[in-house]
């Protein structure tokens, strides 16, 4: 009895989750050049492993890259991104535009040293390109974008496909 309880209860939670208004995140449109200046490493690896734990009634996500190419920033073997939010037990925590994980995937992370030690993606999803055959993708969605110069705002999010080693050279001659 006391376990159908708890699994009603535990339904009726999950269903008034799904049911509350998703919260949007608003950040700054970030163009190549911007993600470039921002960024204090610009690096090219392989995710090695996702981990998500709870701290301090938080849920992070932990992220091990090990650097195949280091494009900007002292050449370091390895890194690991800490961002808010993930699956923790029964509990998911969703931030509507960070960038997401799976182990395997191949990437080019435009990142920001933490004071912890660990580092941020830049400009939320805008600072993650997968690698799929050789074309780096950004998809960038679910945030708001605001237009740095007009101010202007815009939910539809983009995708930018390009060769990988033509976005490397973009962001060598950008560093220049």
């Amino acid at each position: 009895m006391k376990n159908a309880l708890r699994r009603s209860i535990q339904s009726l939670i999950g269903l008034s989750i799904l049911a509350a208004p998703l919260a949007a995140t608003t950040a700054v449109k970030m163009d190549l050049p911007r993600l470039v200046s921002t960024a204090d490493h610009i690096v090219q690896g392989r995710v090695e492993s996702v981990e998500t734990r709870g701290e301090q009634n938080k849920i992070y996500t932990y992220v091990s890259v090990v650097i195949d190419e280091s494009i900007k920033g002292n050449g370091r073997r390895a890194i690991v991104i800490k961002q808010l939010g993930g699956t923790f037990g029964n509990t998911i925590y969703s931030i509507a535009g960070m960038p997401h994980f799976r182990t395997g995937d191949q990437v080019i992370l435009f990142l920001k040293v933490r004071k912890d030690t660990a580092f941020d993606v830049v400009g939320m999803n805008q600072g993650k390109y997968e690698i799929k055959n050789d074309i780096a993708v950004t998809n960038v969605h679910g945030i708001t974008l605001i237009d740095p110069k007009s101010g202007v705002t815009s939910d539809a999010g983009f995708v930018d496909r390009v060769p990988a080693e033509t976005l490397k050279k973009r962001i060598r001659e950008l560093m220049r």
